[in-house]
């Protein structure tokens, strides 16, 4: 498959940025969660930042970036049919959270995926955008590009053995304790170190709102149409975008 990431889709000025906050001896990290995204919702963003916070923490990995990239419209629309947000909605709205949450510094969003002539599988965006990063950046040592899954996409995604075989790749995996733990202890992915685990229950980030509960788009697209509130489940930025990308197409 040809590279489908350019300058003109995926901003590297954060990596730069951040290699020069740390020192080179660290292995270099970049992360990337693919997904609809339609739209985003808080856990979205708040499982990069865990995810960030353990590697660094656990694994001494230097995390200079993190990509947020919204799949194609061709998939969005086949799963979601009339509940689809355009591409261009998606990507605005992922940035208006990334500000919002205050994590511009190391978030970017990638809009690669979403300006493909069509749908591209997570396998290939990922290594598309290794490949990118890799030629421009230039290190010595490659940076690793981790990809951020939940737990459920971890066990039924096929992708994510291919992911795992990479290496300077990997994935990890977060996981709420009591959500189906039995099939972490079973997988023999435990034992495999290009396999993180992130526990979202495991940190000092604030969960006293509903991100310690499932939050999912499908609830905030079935909230709204309820005309119910939604801001503990995204962010007012995301919500406002919405209400004037419904507004015009009233």
């Amino acid at each position: 498959m040809s590279e489908i990431h350019s300058k003109r889709t995926t901003d590297l000025s954060i990596l730069y940025a951040n290699l020069k906050l740390r020192s080179n001896s660290l292995e270099h990290v970049v992360l990337i969660k693919t997904g609809s995204m339609n739209p985003i919702h808080r856990s979205h963003v708040s499982n990069m930042v865990r995810t960030k916070k353990y590697l660094e923490r656990a694994c001494n990995f230097n995390v200079i970036g993190g990509y947020l990239s919204p799949t194609h419209d061709e998939y969005v629309h086949a799963k979601l049919r009339n509940e689809l947000i355009s591409g261009e909605h998606r990507i605005e709205m992922c940035r208006k959270a990334i500000e919002e949450a205050g994590q511009q510094h190391w978030l970017s969003v990638d809009m690669a995926e979403c300006m493909a002539p069509e749908f591209v599988h997570l396998v290939n965006v990922t290594h598309s955008l290794q490949q990118f990063i890799n030629q421009h950046l230039n290190l010595p040592k490659p940076v690793r590009v981790i990809y951020v899954a939940g737990l459920d996409l971890f066990n039924r995604c096929h992708g994510m053995g291919t992911l795992r075989k990479s290496p300077f790749g990997g994935v990890a995996v977060v996981y709420r304790l009591g959500q189906n733990n039995s099939v972490l202890k079973s997988t023999d992915a435990m034992n495999d170190p290009r396999v993180f685990y992130v526990c979202d229950n495991d940190d000092e980030m604030d969960t006293s709102s509903s991100e310690s509960e499932d939050i999912s788009s499908t609830l905030i697209r079935k909230r709204l149409k309820n005309n119910e509130d939604c801001d503990d489940l995204t962010f007012k930025s995301v919500l406002d975008h919405m209400k004037k990308v419904s507004s015009k197409d009233c």
